[in-house]
């Protein structure tokens, strides 16, 4: 079974499910992130034992913890972050290493806050704004980022290695991920289809085309940094849990945030 359909055989069997649980959203949406933060914890821990940063197994039980705190206990997000730094501290503390313990410090926060805190934003998003399904529309929109940021990339993709970290991304493929949220805003705006207000569909264009590709160079360099291909090799051709999500982890939580700023200052 060659890597392509492996990669077409999984993506088939994964998008209606997906699509459903985004749909229904509620405590079946809570849940499913709450595999992703245990699956990507493990993933980002194990990554990080290969660059010679020793994370305890111990944080993904503090970060599922974590995690359903922050979804459910809303109004205490920075006592919650407080307490995650603490821990991380302490540990830091009581194993110290003059080599070791600092790097570990920082490697291990950014952990709670790409793995469990990402996911609890994103959670947030359907128990607090359920009058619209936000997240279906952004999973879609990233989706057709990507595709056709990889389908101008490599037909007129001329201007590559515009970061060390993905030397194959070009600059055409990047601003046409841009882009293309934008062309979709057009297209409804045209045939006068009105799913919701344009401010929310900027704030969507702006985490999928934007932040959703920062965040896929962010997991990029976290494997460069680790010296691994994939984050692990749960989904067959195509890598694990957060090669799947890095860009969903990054749009949903900014989009979370600039909704709730959105929200107050109206």
């Amino acid at each position: 079974m060659n890597e392509l359909f492996k990669r077409v055989l999984v993506a088939a069997l994964l998008i209606p499910v997906v699509l459903i649980i985004l749909y229904f959203q509620g405590l079946s949406l809570v849940i499913t992130l709450a595999i992703i933060v245990f699956l990507g914890g493990l993933e980002y821990i194990r990554m990080m034992h290969k660059a010679k940063i020793q994370i305890s197994y111990v944080w993904i039980v503090l970060n599922c913890l974590f995690y359903f705190a922050i979804v459910y206990i809303k109004g205490r997000d920075f006592s919650l972050l407080w307490l995650a730094l603490l821990f991380a501290l302490i540990e830091s503390i009581t194993t110290w290493n003059a080599e070791r313990s600092i790097p570990r410090l920082f490697a291990t926060f950014f952990c709670f806050v790409y793995t469990a805190l990402f996911p609890a934003l994103i959670a947030r998003i359907s128990l607090s704004y359920s009058e619209y399904n936000f997240l279906l529309a952004l999973i879609l929109m990233i989706w057709f980022v990507d595709s056709i940021a990889y389908f101008v990339g490599m037909k007129i993709g001329k201007h590559r290695n515009i970061t060390a970290i993905s030397p194959q991304k070009s600059l055409e493929g990047f601003l046409a991920g841009i882009l293309a949220p934008w062309l979709i805003l057009i297209i409804l705006y045209i045939c006068k289809v009105r799913i919701m207000s344009f401010s929310y569909l900027a704030l969507i264009a702006i985490a999928a085309g934007i932040i959703g590709q920062i965040g896929d160079l962010i997991e990029s360099m976290l494997k460069r940094y680790c010296k691994v291909k994939n984050s692990s090799n749960l989904l067959p051709g195509h890598g694990g849990i957060l090669d799947r999500c890095d860009s969903i982890l990054f749009a949903g939580s900014f989009l979370y945030c600039a909704l709730e700023i959105l929200t107050k200052v109206r």
